[in-house]
């Protein structure tokens, strides 16, 4: 690179840098989904430096946004929240449950095909973090909530269905990101076959509940 050249991409990131601190939601919300693509890519831990390279800021920007590497990785988990959630379309109660499993599943698919690569790096990284274990504690209230939703007539149906052991809590682990990431990723199955064994499961718990 000529010397002009040089002087031409340090002037365009101290202007970047300015205007980025004039900005920092702008800023912030870069630095997150930095870190996302570069877990997406197979990266589960990137270094700050790496975080700091691929959003076109100084590694120092990082540590003015995040006092500490928790606080970046709950800020990633709570915008990977959004992205999986942004994805929810509502399912009627009302309608038969075949057609309620074949919208649940193929829905379900989607939201956790994103949300995976950041999921299982939080899976190893919550132990030690409080933040993190809240926001993946709220995601799993939401699926089980939606469930209880969608599913409503069909508990209504079954004594003792919300209890511990109950329907519900068999109809969460056979539609949940645990089961589906088993055959994605133990089994080797692809998604059309995953939600094929998802959707047999829970058609056969509810089978038994009749109309």
């Amino acid at each position: 690179m000529s010397a002009q050249g040089e002087r031409d991409g340090r002037e365009t990131s101290a202007g970047r840098e300015r205007r980025w601190r004039r900005d920092p939601e702008h800023t912030h919300a870069v630095l997150v989904d930095a870190l996302l693509e570069l877990v997406a890519e197979g990266q589960p831990e990137p270094t700050r430096k790496a975080v700091a390279e691929r959003a076109g800021v100084s590694e120092r920007t990082v540590f003015v946004h995040f006092a500490d590497r928790e606080a970046l990785y709950v800020a990633a988990a709570e915008r990977q929240a959004e992205r999986w959630r942004a994805l929810a379309e509502p399912v009627p109660p009302e309608w038969a449950p075949p057609r309620k499993i074949r919208a649940l599943i193929a829905q379900r698919g989607r939201m956790y095909e994103v949300m995976t690569p950041i999921r299982k790096v939080g899976l190893g990284l919550e132990a030690g973090s409080p933040g993190l274990r809240l926001v993946m504690a709220r995601g799993d209230a939401w699926f089980r909530d939606d469930l209880a939703t969608i599913f409503a007539p069909e508990l209504r149906r079954v004594p003792g269905a919300r209890r511990p052991g109950g329907l519900l809590d068999a109809l969460e682990a056979a539609s949940s990101w645990a089961a589906w990431d088993h055959l994605r990723t133990r089994r080797g199955l692809d998604v059309p076959a995953t939600g094929s064994a998802l959707r047999r499961t829970l058609r056969a718990l509810l089978g038994a509940v009749g109309d």
